[in-house]
């Protein structure tokens, strides 16, 4: 579980290319993740050409590390895979592709990178731009992006819990 308390959001990177074994590796990973209903909805674009991701930096005003990112992973929903014929199950993908998501940022931690999620969905300008980039079909959405590399120095380390956000069996109960 080291990797839970190490993961930092790591947006300074090194001019060094990462190895196609570690990022195997990551996408591994993302597709370990749990699904509901099994549906596994989600497929990856691996970008790791310097002018595509310098276009990704200039997409939105929160992705201008890709730009010296050494790659980046997006993670689309095929939604021909994600939806449901009853209406109250289409939005479960939303919870698939962030678990996957996440599991690839525990696996860069384990390979010695660090990344950063940036989110593409629901920003409808952001999902067209990147669409249109890389030539999703429709039935394709990113749904998220890291942007992964060497980092350019140490993350830092920092306890978050906050027992004032915990509850026992009521809301506002606390642990005595």
């Amino acid at each position: 579980m080291s990797a839970i308390f190490e993961r930092r959001s790591v947006r300074d990177f090194l001019s060094r290319p990462v190895e196609a074994d570690k990022i195997e590796r990551i996408l591994r990973a993302g597709f370990e993740a749990p699904s509901a209903h099994n549906r596994r909805p989600w497929e990856f674009l691996v970008i790791s050409g310097r002018e595509d991701l310098e276009a990704l930096s200039r997409m939105s005003p929160y992705a201008k590390m890709c730009a010296k990112a050494a790659a980046a992973v997006a993670a689309c929903v095929n939604l021909k895979l994600g939806e449901s014929k009853d209406e109250d199950h289409n939005a479960w993908w939303i919870q698939d592709l962030s678990a996957a998501t996440e599991n690839m940022l525990l696996q860069i931690v384990d390979e010695g990178l660090g990344g950063v999620w940036l989110g593409w969905y629901p920003d409808q300008g952001r999902v067209k731009a990147f669409s249109e980039r890389f030539g999703l079909p429709a039935h394709l959405l990113p749904f998220s992006l890291i942007a992964l590399g060497y980092p350019a120095g140490p993350p830092g380390k920092r306890d978050r819990f906050d027992a004032a956000k915990v509850h026992y069996e009521y809301y506002g109960r606390t642990k005595n």
